[in-house]
């Protein structure tokens, strides 16, 4: 049992700084980001609306890369139902998406 909470304890603690760093990381204008929210705020249709496109591979069910439009602000992507809105190029750049 006890080898069991020091192997998790382990691996919370080096998951950790990454997701936080990239919940932290604040999207800039005009390049890639991190969409995440509930699959209907996901939708091309909305994504779109807001004034941005999405890009690479796929959509996964909770998150998607978005390319905006140079006047589309992250708050119009959080209006549209999105949860949160982070910088995406550091996620793009390890899904292959060219930036």
């Amino acid at each position: 049992m006890r080898v069991i909470v020091v192997t998790v304890s382990i691996l919370l603690a080096s998951l950790a700084g990454p997701l936080l760093a990239l919940a932290t990381a604040e999207p800039v204008e005009g390049e890639i980001m991190l969409v995440i929210g509930p699959s209907a705020s996901l939708q091309p249709e909305v994504i779109e609306a807001s004034g941005a496109r999405l890009v690479g591979p796929q959509v996964a069910p909770f998150g998607a890369l978005v390319q905006p439009a140079e006047a589309t602000r992250p708050d119009a992507l959080l209006h549209s139902g999105a949860w949160l809105v982070v910088d995406g190029r550091y996620l793009a750049i390890l899904c292959g998406v060219p930036i």
